[in-house]
């Protein structure tokens, strides 16, 4: 228990910051801070319970399901792009009507399955969440990470910035970046943060985003030193996800004893790097791996035509949805016999959805 706190406790801090408490009284006021009081209260049960008293304090927001590029390790690269729900962008409206629907939030990851950046309201959609004393997260591919973008997003008072790179080598990179030039994304990085330095803002965190698996194991090495030369603060390797990719790619996931041998190698890596922090998803000891799934419980999706489904992994609302926040109030939804059932039935046998992803478990 003692060391679920304090995963709990460092990736609280590094993703939403350590004024969280502060501005939950500020913001929500006696109301807001109860429900994060049942919030904790729940998570640190081993056995959460299926009807729940609070509202989610974290979401995601799918604010489009549009992308710029097409790579094989997301569904947008798959025969199931857009099979079962429409290209969608939220206009700046509809993200008020959601986010005001939720006043218990305190953390926002504008992101599903498409590239943040081409949803022209995407400023104002961080200014209006800042201003509710919420922080927020992006990942992009960084194509479109331009100069203007980097300093409009540093005065939005984003909190997380994150870019998808899971190689330095080229020719790795271009495998699952289909479309992108890696020297391009690097020189984006490299001017954010410049940029970042110039303005003397300590937020939003830059991180790198990689994904573990047979084609970039090789080159992680690289990765993690050149991370770390490039001034990034965290890098999150997260496992690979079969079930979204691209059926050519079935046989990508590395094999338990592979991912224990990479295991022992980082551990080496992290004492050799300056300043980057390494975190692993799905994997290792790590302050992001908070032991079963409880996506379902703290943090829903929301996607871009307003569906809601139990977490970000289940992103086409053909395959399940509990709902749409533009037709039933989000609350209703959160406690609807639906969801309470899906809840109540989560650890008891493996949802059919979510068989394949790496981030089930069960204690």
């Amino acid at each position: 228990m003692l060391t679920y706190l304090n995963n709990l406790k460092e990736k609280i801090e590094r993703q939403v910051g350590s004024d969280v408490l502060q501005r939950v009284i500020q913001y929500q006021g006696a109301q807001g801070l109860v429900n994060m009081v049942n919030v904790s209260l729940t998570a640190i049960k081993k056995e959460h319970p299926a009807n729940i008293n609070y509202l989610p304090p974290c979401l995601f927001l799918e604010i489009t399901n549009r992308c710029n590029l097409s790579c094989s390790t997301c569904q947008l690269g798959t025969s199931e792009a857009y099979n079962g729900y429409n290209k969608n962008d939220i206009t700046f409206e509809q993200f008020k009507k959601i986010i005001d629907q939720v006043p218990s939030l305190v953390y926002v990851t504008l992101q599903g399955v498409g590239e943040p950046l081409l949803n022209k309201d995407i400023m104002k959609m961080i200014k209006y969440c800042s201003d509710k004393g919420i922080s927020t997260y992006i990942n992009t591919n960084g194509t479109i990470l331009t100069e203007t973008k980097a300093r409009e997003l540093i005065n939005s008072g984003l909190q997380n910035l994150s870019v998808s790179i899971n190689s330095f080598d080229e020719k790795i990179f271009a495998e699952t970046r289909s479309g992108a030039s890696i020297a391009k994304v690097t020189e984006n990085v490299k001017k954010f943060i410049s940029i970042k330095h110039e303005l003397n803002k300590k937020r939003p965190v830059v991180s790198l985003r990689a994904i573990l698996m047979k084609e970039t194991e090789p080159s992680m090495e690289d990765l993690i030193f050149k991370s770390d030369e490039l001034g990034i603060d965290v890098l999150y390797i997260q496992l690979f996800i079969s079930i979204i990719a691209d059926k050519n790619l079935m046989e990508s996931s590395l094999k338990k004893n592979e991912i224990n041998a990479f295991t022992e190698n980082l551990k080496r890596w992290k004492k050799q790097v300056k300043k980057l922090q390494i975190v692993t998803e799905g994997f290792g000891d790590s302050s992001n791996n908070l032991g079963q799934c409880k996506l379902p419980w703290f943090s829903p999706n929301v996607t871009a035509e307003g569906f809601v489904t139990p977490c970000c992994t289940i992103s086409n609302p053909s395959l399940l949805n509990m709902g749409n926040v533009f037709e039933t109030p989000f609350e209703k939804i959160w406690n609807s016999e639906q969801f309470v059932n899906f809840r109540a039935g989560f650890y008891k046998k493996q949802p059919k959805v979510c068989i394949g992803c790496q981030n089930y478990k069960r204690n």
